[in-house]
Parts: structure tokens; sequence; C-alpha cells
């Protein structure tokens, strides 16, 4: 028998005993240590294991901790071979019985190289993902790159298992094609990827395939109903857990089918131990179940109302009820333990459960509510009290269905003739919230809805999928149109702008022709392409004056007059940003009057008048702040920073950059931290941080690369091309290049307490 590690780990419970003992609140640490308060509580939890050692520096000064104190938290981060810290791994949602010898076979065939793309194959609910994830957590320490798990199951179309793959890598493919984003991201890393429920998009394997031969140092371990059929693929079929080997209490007990129903059934609430009177009834019920784990999990869910013999009873008259005798063996068994849990659900509950299929990914209470009728909240709570609904962690209630459970439900729903009505049902839902990000992500709860669009980013793309195939181009373009700065700062540009490549504008009213030329301009800013930009804003500007819309024209213009700075067209800049803010005051739009001070400091800087320049970034940095955008604001400081360096004003410049990466941690936003980092990297340079300065500008360098940023601002390109140099010949090749390695590491959430340290240098002697 074998666990999966389990609780938050020991780093978790020494620094929140530490902080309970010198009376701070995680708020209060987070000030102190400079880190964010999100990211002190995921270390309270267990979400990160393996922070920083300046991360744990920080902690030790704020904490007030004493030489052993600190040794204790190195040691309780410290991966089990010394090694380079590593992601954590999401673990089997439940210990994990019976596949010690499945776990050591995958793990030394992955550890030893003689298989770089194993396939875990089998029928649904055998256990596939539980393995994987299971084999991922016991090779962790020999990917030292880390470990990065691909849920596939919400992806509906092969075209976006590699811009999926992308975001779980922490990347966002912005520009080219999106395998060379990822192999660029990748290099030759000794990393380790998950491609979890592959089997409905197989289309994706020859990239798969094309993935592995350009980046030597990865492995991939991918779940799917079928192989991949690619020559680098080693399969690895997985059967079901072993059966009893008799009927009593000691065989019964020792069999990991029959563990798994009792562990199950006593969280379900079952009370008393395994005895000779029961046991028999366990193993007949493993039999029956053929040892599949998720039909033995959802028959223990009823173990806390039924008695073993009462349950036997029960499978005996669904396995025999002659449904589905045209699927194999194994297949039929798992239908059946469906079709018995779905046949004890109430009416409203076998409704919900079928309507729920529609989601791709997670859902939330309001979205069930959206699809279902009648008390969802009562219905949904015995769809989870039968393990057929499983919770989500995070910071609001979310559920989903596991993916056996989901195909099922999607098969009732079809039966049922509700495909059609839940599915308009869900894109409905999507259209709400998208016109509830509209506001939300341009003020001061910008962070909130990027981590929300975050979350429902499968339905979002489900969403619009529908929406492009009904040929609902209006609709399509309203939620592009709301939600574009999600895609540019947090989702996936090229993903983002395949959506708006495929809106038929033939016909749409003007407002709406605005809309999607205007996702088009911004995405394309976000992607680099500043003639593209420059095209698409014009043609929303356009469109936004035919419609009357004074709002969306604002926003077009300030896009038309950044891309007009960056080529150089100041005189052309300078009118399109006049009349953006005209119209950005006369119509209430404080994103654009901000972006459009902005970008008129920009044009200054540009033009040659600094005074003027500065006065103008200064305005910007006021409306930022009134206007509580973390992302507008992060903007501004980043080009004030650079000004100040210039000035000769470091004191100033690293306090702007610093509340930029403070800004950029609590948003997640790699587009503003690829302008910090370099500029970081520049004071602690010239501070007699050399070491630090490595990997400041490494960490600068990664993140450009995922977020596929050009730092084009020119006192930034001037400044890091002066420095990096420097910093390479007093470190000398060898620890220039550790510095590096370690600062291609570094994560947004660990940038504030780098800047801070640079603070504590007194400089250079």
């Amino acid at each position: 028998m074998s666990a999966p590690t389990s609780g938050p780990g020991p780093l978790a419970g020494l620094l929140r005993g530490a902080r309970l003992r010198a009376a701070l609140s995680q708020e209060e640490l987070a000030a102190r240590s400079g880190l964010t308060a999100k990211a002190v509580s995921a270390l309270e939890r267990g979400e990160r294991r393996r922070p920083h050692p300046h991360t744990l520096r920080a902690l030790g000064d704020a904490l007030g901790l004493d030489e052993a104190g600190r040794a204790a938290l190195a040691a309780a981060a410290r991966p089990a071979d010394g090694g380079d810290p590593v992601p954590v791994l999401p673990g089997p949602a439940a210990p994990v019985f019976g596949r010690d010898d499945d776990v050591a076979e995958v793990a030394g065939l992955l550890r030893s190289g003689a298989a770089r793309l194993v396939t875990l194959t089998g029928p649904g609910g055998v256990g596939k993902t539980t393995l994987a994830l299971a084999v991922a957590q016991a090779v962790a320490t020999d990917f030292p790159d880390g470990v990065t798990v691909a849920e596939l199951a919400p992806v509906r179309e092969a075209r976006l298992v590699l811009p999926t793959l992308a975001r779980a890598l922490g990347g966002r493919q912005l520009s080219g094609p999106v395998a060379d984003a990822v192999a660029a991201r990748l290099g030759d890393r000794r990393h380790l990827v998950v491609l979890d429920n592959v089997e409905h998009v197989l289309d994706a394997a020859p990239e798969v395939a094309d993935l592995l031969a350009r980046c030597p140092g990865v492995a991939v371990l991918a779940t799917s109903r079928a192989p991949l059929r690619v020559r680098a693929e080693r399969e690895r079929p997985l059967g079901p857990l072993p059966l009893p080997a008799g009927s009593s209490a000691g065989a019964v007990a020792a069999s990991p089918a029959a563990q798994v129903f009792l562990d199950r059934a006593a969280a379900a609430g079952r009370p008393g131990a395994l005895t000779d009177a029961t046991a028999a009834d366990v193993a007949a019920i493993c039999r029956r179940l053929d040892g599949l784990p998720l039909a033995l999990d959802l028959a223990a869910a009823h173990a806390r109302y039924l008695p073993p013999a009462a349950l036997l009873g029960r499978l005996d008259e669904a396995l025999g009820s002659g449904r589905s005798r045209d699927l194999p063996e194994r297949q039929r068994t798992m239908r059946a333990a469906l079709d018995w849990s779905h046949d004890l659900l109430t009416a409203a509950e076998q409704e919900l459960l079928r309507r729920l299929a529609v989601f791709a990914g997670g859902f939330t209470l309001d979205a069930a509510r959206a699809v279902g009728g009648g008390d969802v909240l009562a219905a949904l709570g015995g769809l989870a009290e039968q393990s057929l609904v499983v919770p989500e962690e995070g910071p609001e209630a979310r559920y989903r269905l596991l993916e056996p459970v989901r195909q099922y439900a999607a098969g009732r729903l079809a039966d049922a003739g509700e495909t059609a009505l839940a599915a308009d049902r869900a894109t409905a839902a999507v259209l709400d919230l998208a016109a509830g990000a509209e506001a939300g992500l341009t003020g001061t709860e910008q962070g909130a809805w990027l981590d929300r669009l975050e979350r429902d980013h499968g339905n979002l793309s489900a969403a619009l999928g529908r929406l492009v195939a009904a040929g609902r181009a209006a609709d399509t373009a309203r939620v592009m149109g709301a939600t574009w700065l999600y895609w540019a700062v947090r989702g996936d540009v090229a993903e983002g702008l395949g959506w708006v490549a495929r809106i038929d504008r033939t016909g749409l009213a003007p407002a709406d022709d605005a809309r999607a030329l205007l996702a088009l301009a911004a995405l394309r800013y976000a992607a680099g392409d500043v003639p593209g930009t420059g095209e698409a804003a014009a043609g929303a500007a356009s469109a936004a004056a035919r419609a009357g819309a004074g709002d969306l024209r604002a926003l077009a213009l300030v896009l038309s007059g950044s891309a007009a700075v960056f080529r150089g067209d100041l005189d052309a800049a300078g009118r399109e940003l006049v009349e953006a803010l005209r119209l950005a005051e006369e119509t209430g739009q404080e994103w654009a009057r901000t972006h459009a001070v902005t970008a008129r400091g920009q044009l200054l800087l540009r033009a040659g008048d600094l005074p003027g320049g500065t006065a103008e970034l200064a305005g910007a940095e006021a409306l930022a702040r009134e206007l509580g955008s973390p992302f507008s604001l992060a903007t501004v400081l980043n080009v004030q920073a650079s000004l100040a360096a210039l000035a000769g004003d470091e004191d100033g410049a690293l306090d702007r950059w610093t509340e930029a990466a403070d800004l950029a941690a609590e948003v997640r936003t790699s587009w503003t931290l690829a302008y910090t980092l370099p500029g970081l990297a520049v004071v602690a340079a010239h501070r007699g941080l050399p070491e630090l300065a490595a990997r400041l500008f490494a960490a600068g360098s990664a993140t450009a690369e995922a977020a596929a940023v050009a730092v084009s601002f020119p006192p930034d390109v001037a400044l890091a091309a002066q420095e990096l140099p420097a910093v390479r010949a007093v470190l000398g090749e060898e620890a220039f290049a550790r510095a590096w390695d370690a600062g291609r590491l570094v994560r947004p959430e660990d940038v504030p307490a780098l800047a801070r340290e640079i603070r504590r240098s007194p400089g250079p002697a």
C-alpha cells in the first residue's frame, strides 16, 4: 500500500508557528518581509514548499529568527537531494493503494531516460490520473527544472493543447508559433510534463513528439484511453486494482481494491471496522466492480446509509439490468456503477448532474444555477455527497466533475435532448461574466477578475467556440471586447488572436465591429506587432466614430497613438492622444484617460522634452492611483523609474521599481514585470550586488521570453546593455552561469523580496 505525500509539509507548520509566536498576522508578516499576503498564505498552506533563499532570508529578518530558526526554515524548504527548488505538485486526491509497483516501474522509465514519453492507458475510472500524479511526485527531484501538469479534459480542440501547456508552464504565448514559444520556454531544461486526459485531442500527438525532439531534457507522462501512436512513446496499460484473494477479514483487508472501498466508505461516514461477517460482502462488491477505483469510490459513497450486504444487492440489480451490453466488460462495469449511482439520485439531482456536463473544467455555484433549475444548492450537495461532484480548492466555492463522470453525464444530457439548452445557458453565463469583467478588469478589483477569468478559462474558450460555430459574431465581439486585457495579461494572446480572427465582421453593427477591432489591436500590441496594432486601432476608431461610441473611440486612439509613439511618428501620435484624452474625459473612460496621459509622457520623452514628459507622467501616476488598476500604475511606475535612474536618482528609481514589482506580484502580470526586473538588476549592480544583479537579469530574460515581451523603452534598453556585460565580467563565467540559472527560476511573487534585498545593501565599499 502506498500513499502520496499528504499535508502542507514541514515548512508550512514552522512558518505559521514562528509567525504566531511573533504575534503577527499574515498581512503584517507580508509587509515586514516584502512579500505579498497571498505569498505568505501560499507558504503556510503548503502550496509553495520550495521558496528561494532570498525569500527565506526576508522571512527570517521579519520574524527576528536566530540562526537556529533560520536553519530550520531552510532545512524544511530544501528538497531531499538539495537540488533546485521545484514547483509544488497537486498530489492524488486520496490515498493511493496497490500501485507501488506501477509507480516504481513508470518512475524508473522516466528517471533513466529509457522512455521520454510514457502514456498510461486504460478505461475511464481505472486510476490513470491518480497514478500519474503519484509518479510525478516520486520523480520530482529527478527533474530539477520542474514538473508541470497540464489538464486537458477542458480542452475541446487539439490546436489548444500547446497553448494550454504554455499557460501551465507559467508563460503566455503572444507571438510566433506556439510550438516555438513552448520549446523556447523549456529549452534544454530537465523538466517533466504531465498531460492528463489526452484521448479526445490525439491529433496533437505530432506536436508533442516535435516538442520532445526539440527539448532533449524534457520527458512527457500522458494519460489517455488510447495511445498517442508516435515513435517515442512507451505505452503502459493500467489495469484494475487487485481483488481479494479470499473472503476472510484478513484477506479482504490485504486487497488494494478493498482498501480503496473501505477508505472511501470511512470518509463517507460508515462506522465500524471490517469483520468476518462483512468481509465476504465487501469482497463481492470489489469483484462486482472489477476493482475499478472510481466505481469503488462511487459505491462507497452510499456506504453511510447501506451496509455492505444491502449495497451488494443494489449492485447486483444494476449489473444485471442488461444495460450497455455492447460495451467491453470493464466499461460496462463502470457504466453500471454510474447508472446505479444515477438511479439513486432525486429527479432534481439527475437534472443538475447532466446539465453540469456542459462545463469545460470547474464551475461556481452561480454557474450551476445558470444551467440548473429548482434548488440547485441542495441538488449540488446531494451530488457531492455521492462523490459525483468534487470540490476544488481556491478562494471561491468551485466544483468539478471527474472526467469519466462528465462524459457519462454528457450522454445523459444528450439522451434527455437538453444539450442545446444547457449549452445556451452556459454560454449566457459566460456573456454575463464578460459583461462584469469589462468594468472589473480596469479598476481596483483587477486582480480578482483576472483570477476569476483564469479559473474559468476553459468555460470561456468553450463558450467562444459555441458562439463562433453558431455564427453569433456580435456576441463573440462583445466577449472579446470585454476580456482582451485578460488575454493580454494573464491568458493566452495567441488563442485570443485566434478567436478574434474567427469573428465574421460582415454585417456587424459599428459598435460591435469596434469591439472586435479593439480586441485585435490590444492583442497585437501585447504581441509587439506595432504596425498591426496601428492598422487595427485605426479601424476600431473609425467604427466607433460611426457608432457614436466615444468611449470605444478613446480606447482605440490610445492604442493607435501608443503604436505611433513606438514607430516614431510623433506628430500623428500627438494628434491621436490629444483626441483620445478629450473623448476619455468627455465619456468618463478613466482607463483610456490614464493610458492616454501615460503615452503622452512617453511621447514627450521621445521628443526630448524631459521636463514635460516627467510632468505628464506624474499626472498619469495620480490618475492610475485614483483608478486603482495595478497594471496601469505599474506601467507608469516602470517608465518613471527608468527616468529617475537616468537622472541619477537611484533611490527614487528603486522605490518605483519596487512598487511596480509589488503590483505585478499582486495581479501576476508578466507583461509589466518584464520591464521591472532589468531595472532592479541595474540598481543591484550599482550597489555592489553582482550575483543578485545576474539573477535579476536572468529573471527578466525568462519573464520576457514567457510573455514574448520586448523591453522596447529606450532608457531600459540602454541601461541593461551597459550593465549586463559588466556583471558578467565581475562574477566570471562560472559564477555568472550559476546565478543566471538560479534567476530563471525566480517567480513573480519572489521579486518584491529581491527588491528589498537591494534596499538593505549599503552599496559598494
